[in-house]
């Protein structure tokens, strides 16, 4: 028989660190297909997916943060309800009736948790390419920049204050995260 209770937080920060090194891995592999493209005589066709700013946001959301995405949200609506961060603390996410999260919700959860991080890609893009060519960042960038920021902010008091825990993702979605407790070991 399995039993669940709410999780900390804490546990919750130390499920995304090792989920955290699954992206770290995945970024190494973007990496080496990087750079056997530029050993490549594919060169002149991959520099113009990066020869502007809107151009490297579309690249890089559609090879890094897409992936990212369907990773937790194909793991988190799986029977286990669990990414490998997840799973190592013993930790899922479900419905907030109990039940197993579906893959909708799922991705609308995890959209709404990655956002201030492709918010950032797309502001440092902007910002990388304006000082490349000698020219002010847009003016717009430190409202992106803010916002980034405040949406961090906000996910972290939503975690930490509360008997629930839960964070505006979950609120969005309809999703909790127990932590999971077996009554018998095999």
């Amino acid at each position: 028989m399995t039993r669940t209770r709410l999780s900390g937080p804490i546990r919750r920060v130390l499920a995304f660190a090792v989920d955290y090194l699954v992206i770290a891995a995945y970024l190494v592999v973007l990496l080496v297909a990087n750079l056997a493209i530029m050993a490549s005589n594919l060169v002149p066709a991959w520099a113009t997916l990066w020869s502007s700013a809107w151009s490297a946001e579309l690249t890089q959301f559609v090879l890094l943060t897409l992936p990212v995405v369907f990773y937790f949200a194909l793991f988190e609506s799986s029977p286990g309800g669990a990414t490998l961060g997840k799973r190592a603390l013993r930790i899922r996410v479900r419905a907030a009736d109990g039940q197993r999260l579906g893959l909708d919700r799922a991705l609308l959860r995890s959209v709404v948790k990655f956002l201030p991080w492709e918010l950032a890609h797309f502001t440092i893009w902007h910002l990388v390419y304006a000082t490349a060519s000698h020219r002010n960042p847009p003016t717009w960038t430190a409202v992106t920049l803010a916002t980034v920021y405040l949406l961090v902010a906000l996910f972290l008091v939503t975690l930490f204050v509360g008997r629930s825990h839960r964070t505006i993702y979950d609120r969005f979605a309809g999703s909790r995260v127990d932590l999971v407790a077996n009554a018998t070991r095999h």
